[in-house]
């Protein structure tokens, strides 16, 4: 027992006579000289940069950029590609406080690539076309797009993937590289103009004059319909075909803002279904014709 007992008072000496040497001075695990000190110093050092990044990001996109005449698109590229360079300073400053040498960094480059060889290529690529996005700027924060399946407004556009939300306000992370790969519908890229088609049907032997006059009159009525507009034509409503039930129109519009494309649709076919009673054409039922044969009968 007394051999454990100065074996413990030996070893509690020992560790503390060099343990702040090791903290200060550091410790050598094979040829890698390891340093807490400054370890400690360098991950502070980050955190704080970070920190600074951060709020510069944000005080670049609400005040200091919003004073100059420029996009909320261009204002998102800039604040991104500063912070990519932030950050990447950051790390090359915190690595010099830690005692790591800039020059061996080609090492962990090349190991960086060994990685990207097996099995980093998905994040590199979505990387890469994270840039893309914001230099040639096909989507931008607000427009509202399509991608596979997915359809909602952009909200961010980040390293690795670009966040939409969808009508029902879920949050769906879409890879960057899905963006440039795949086919892509913006409907607002260019301008927020867009066109609202309505079909309806209306029962045979219905005016059909009246109907297309009427369809007109109301989408010209409704304060969102552009008129008058070059390269924009005016409300039509056309006669497409002759259904199994119904004689078969459509409603063709353009309004100022697509994002409204649901509420003014709405409002317009209530507005259909009112005149329709008032006038009384009426929107008939799918009907069928059954013919019964009796083959008992003479």
């Amino acid at each position: 027992m007394e051999y454990f007992v100065q074996a413990y008072n030996i070893f509690s000496n020992w560790l503390s006579n060099n343990f702040w040497r090791w903290i200060v001075d550091g410790f050598t695990v094979g040829e890698i000289k390891i340093e807490p000190l400054s370890i400690l110093a360098a991950v502070i050092v980050l955190v704080v940069l970070i920190r600074v990044t951060k709020w510069i990001k944000h005080k670049l996109d609400t005040r200091w950029l919003s004073r100059k005449r420029l996009t909320q698109s261009e204002r998102d590229t800039i604040t991104s590609i500063f912070g990519y360079i932030s950050i990447t300073l950051a790390l090359l400053i915190s690595l010099s406080v830690a005692g790591i040498n800039i020059a061996s960094l080609a090492i962990i480059a090349g190991a960086l690539s060994f990685g990207i060889g097996f099995g980093l290529q998905n994040i590199v690529s979505n990387f890469i076309s994270g840039i893309i996005l914001l230099f040639e700027r096909p989507i931008k924060r607000g427009d509202w797009i399509r991608v596979g399946g997915t359809e909602g407004v952009v909200k961010s556009i980040n390293i690795r993937s670009t966040r939409l939300q969808t009508f029902d306000r879920s949050d769906v992370l879409v890879p960057n590289s899905d963006l440039l790969t795949n086919q892509v519908t913006n409907l607002m890229l260019s301008d927020s103009i867009g066109r609202i088609k309505i079909s309806i049907g209306v029962a045979y032997g219905s005016d059909v004059e009246k109907v297309r006059d009427i369809l007109v009159e109301i989408a010209r009525a409704h304060p969102s319909a552009l008129l008058g507009q070059k390269d924009i034509s005016d409300p039509q409503a056309l006669f497409l075909c002759f259904g199994d039930s119904a004689l078969q129109f459509e409603l063709r519009f353009f309004i100022n803002n697509i994002s409204d494309v649901f509420k003014v649709t709405s409002e317009v076919n209530f507005e259909i279904d009112k005149k329709f009673r008032e006038l009384e054409i009426q929107i008939p039922f799918p009907q069928r014709d059954i013919h019964i044969i009796d083959k008992k009968s003479p």
